[in-house]
């Protein structure tokens, strides 16, 4: 909002009441969204069984495995071959994974040609343990990006483990018209075990630091088309 001494004041006598809205000479035509980020979520039915398989396979995994440090601060974070390895629970939700790319983008583009692409794409795993968090990032070089909660212990009130997208506009929060959403700087989610997020790899994001004794396990990936034939990752079963 603006101060009282900015701007040309409206009399009263310019006002339009919100009852008198309906009977206006000027009405609206057509509201587009002139900048779109989609943030799509799915939820996996089958998440608890196979969230149980995905936890072992992971424990045994990062015993294997010392890891490496990207935008994780203080845990753990897998090379970048889930979508190689032949992990049972790995290879099923590598299908969902496939799944959710695959709906996301026929919903932001419906006439896309699938038949003419495959999906090339990478992934991890991050473990967070109380204290871990990561660091503002983006993913340059990748179509789409997203998450998948293997477990997770979410609280709005410390907003513990949370996921921020930053706003990618500058002086977006300048000016505002309060309680629009238009006109937020930053959208922050409490995940879910079993929850998938799927947003665009240029949104810059975070994560809020783990203030729970449990491990806030996740697998992370990027995604991208590319003309050929033959999928990297499988198509749904």
């Amino acid at each position: 909002m603006g101060t009282p001494n900015d701007g040309v004041p409206i009399d009263a006598h310019d006002r339009i009441s919100a009852s008198r809205l309906s009977n206006a000479k000027c009405q609206i035509r057509k509201l587009r969204t002139a900048v779109f980020l989609p943030l799509v979520t799915f939820r996996l039915a089958e998440a608890e069984a196979l969230n149980r398989s995905a936890i072992a396979d992971i424990n045994a995994l990062r015993s294997q495995c010392a890891g490496q440090r990207r935008s994780n601060q203080n845990g753990w974070h897998s090379n970048l071959d889930f979508f190689g390895r032949p992990e049972a629970s790995f290879v099923r939700l590598r299908s969902f994974i496939s799944d959710a790319i695959r709906q996301a983008t026929r919903q932001i583009s419906p006439g896309f040609a699938f038949d003419a692409c495959s999906i090339q794409a990478e992934g991890w795993i991050n473990v967070n343990g109380r204290g871990a968090y990561n660091a503002p990032h983006d993913h340059p070089g990748w179509a789409w990006s997203g998450t998948y909660y293997v477990a997770c212990l979410s609280s709005r009130e410390n907003r513990s483990g949370m996921i921020e997208f930053l706003d990618p506009r500058t002086g977006v929060r300048a000016v505002t018209v309060e309680g629009a959403n238009c006109f937020a700087s930053k959208v922050a989610i409490a995940p879910e075990p079993g929850m998938l997020i799927l947003f665009p790899s240029f949104l810059r994001h975070w994560v809020y630091p783990n203030e729970e004794d449990a491990d806030r396990i996740s697998i992370a990936f990027n995604a991208r088309f590319v003309a050929a034939r033959t999928p990297t990752i499988p198509a749904p079963v």
